[in-house]
């Protein structure tokens, strides 16, 4: 079963549309999400059929940020649990997976610094919430390790260790990746240029006795990434 996460960094313009529906058709995920689509809830419904999908679930940007949006076909059955504008919380049953009822959270880390221990608070409240195996992924606008960004300032060693803590309350495990180290790169010249990896695929203690052959890619992308 293969899903795909985005920071689609806007989802109006014709060429990022472009963009991703070559990626849906080159990879075929069965669900796909999109975060940063800039765009009214009922514009990211619309695409469902543009990117060959039945059914979607978008939460609206606010002014010109954020912008949340999930999509899938029929042959999985997706039952919404919760929404905010950082996150969308579903339960998901797939044939190729068996009869097995799991927990996907797609999720968008609060990308005002200060504000960020709202998106751990968040994540440990729902901790408490169900017991089914959980997969969570997304864009966390946050790091764990130092070595997880190239340029900039150094990171702050208290913003990564709220992010570990999180991780721990949820029992989750870094999925890890193939391909590019970085997932994010501020597209800045020489000195001035940032890259971090921001998104990552995490999976609770339960969701790794289910699923431990579950593989994270890492693809390159030139409007979203």
């Amino acid at each position: 079963m293969n899903l795909m996460s985005l920071n689609c960094r806007g989802a109006g313009w014709p060429e990022t549309v472009r963009e991703i529906s070559d990626l849906i058709r080159l990879q075929r995920p069965v669900l796909v999400f999109l975060s940063e689509t800039k765009i009214s809830d009922k514009r990211a419904h619309d695409l469902r059929w543009k990117f060959g999908f039945s059914n979607a679930f978008g939460v609206k940007s606010v002014g010109r940020s954020g912008g949340l949006c999930l999509y899938w076909n029929n042959d999985s059955r997706v039952t919404l649990k919760s929404f905010s504008n950082t996150h969308i919380d579903v339960m998901i049953q797939n044939a190729e997976l068996g009869d097995v009822e799991w927990r996907f959270t797609v999720f968008y880390g609060n990308p005002v610094r200060s504000r960020r221990k709202l998106s751990w608070d968040l994540l440990k409240f729902m901790r408490k919430e169900y017991n089914n195996p959980w997969l969570c992924a997304g864009d966390f606008n946050e790091i764990l390790h130092a070595t997880e960004q190239f340029g900039g300032n150094e990171r702050q060693e208290w913003q990564m260790e709220g992010f570990r803590e999180t991780m721990e309350d949820c029992k989750f495990v870094d999925l890890g990746f193939y391909g590019l180290p970085y997932t994010w790169d501020n597209k800045q010249q020489g000195g001035n240029n940032i890259k971090a990896r921001l998104d990552r695929g995490l999976g609770d203690d339960k969701f790794m006795e289910c699923f431990d052959n579950t593989v994270v890619n890492h693809i390159q992308c030139c409007e979203s990434s």
